[in-house]
């Protein structure tokens, strides 16, 4: 008798499914040119903004809030990055993942490498988006005669780091928690944008408990009150230890149902 072996193939690393994803990513058409449109976007909103008549209302605002340079353009390239986000995870249920998930039996580590990627993404594309914005305001500003702000400023240096790019990360993190339960990029994009919005929308009309109790909560206040954007006492701010306990639990409980619930879907 011939004794039968059997060949087991093992299942990707860590490692190699992060170079797997990392070229997925860089193959999406949609990758390249929404970076490219962000950091278009945070320049050419800033400039546009600094442009209008004699440049004085930017200055006054400016000098009334040293932040608002960084708000010109962070909704729009915040959301367009959301996009990104949840284009990338979703797409695994538009035919791709037939193949991902033959390569690599556990689900979860690419889930886990996927959102790992959004997170440094989202941490680096805000950053930059933050930058250009800030260099753009500041050098018209500057050259239209106005006293541009002190960038070593720590309070301003805490903004341009953590504002932009911790939104787009934890933004980009819960849609993409989301494309996996809804399986659709736009789909993750409304229901982050309702969870954001909604509840904020709703204080003028809930009452004085409501507005001093609830949208302090929401992902997007703790991010500014990390980024030292939430002035303390208003209804947006929490403490440091309590805004990052409330990322973490938002973030965590998601990616943890999320990753509970992709091992049980059809992918097909």
């Amino acid at each position: 008798m011939s004794a039968v072996s059997t060949r087991v193939t093992p299942t990707p690393g860590f490692e190699a499914t992060l170079r797997s994803e990392w070229r997925k990513l860089r193959a999406l058409r949609a990758t390249p040119i929404g970076i490219a449109l962000i950091l278009l976007v945070s320049v050419g909103v800033g400039v546009f903004m600094t442009m209008i008549g004699d440049g004085s209302a930017v200055a006054d605002a400016q000098a009334e809030s040293r932040y608002s340079v960084i708000f010109y353009s962070s909704g729009l390239t915040t959301w367009a990055f959301v996009f990104l986000a949840a284009s990338f995870v979703a797409s695994e249920f538009q035919g791709m993942g037939e193949s991902t998930f033959v390569a690599t039996a556990r689900r979860g580590r690419v889930l886990a490498v996927k959102l790992a990627l959004v997170t440094v993404g989202g941490l680096v594309v805000g950053l930059l988006a933050s930058v250009t914005s800030v260099a753009a305001t500041q050098g018209v500003l500057a050259l239209r005669g106005f006293e541009p702000l002190d960038l070593t400023n720590p309070g301003l240096a805490r903004a341009i780091v953590l504002l932009v790019g911790a939104s787009m990360a934890v933004q980009g993190l819960l849609a993409g928690c989301f494309a996996v339960l809804v399986r659709s990029s736009v789909a993750a994009v409304v229901i982050t944008g309702l969870i954001t919005l909604v509840p904020v929308s709703l204080a003028p009309f809930l009452g004085e408990w409501y507005s001093a109790n609830v949208p302090r909560w929401l992902p997007g206040a703790a991010v500014e009150s990390l980024a030292g954007v939430a002035a303390p006492g208003s209804y947006g701010y929490l403490s440091w230890p309590l805004a990052t306990a409330c990322v973490i639990a938002w973030v965590s409980t998601l990616c943890v149902i999320a990753a509970l619930r992709l091992p049980r879907m059809d992918i097909r």
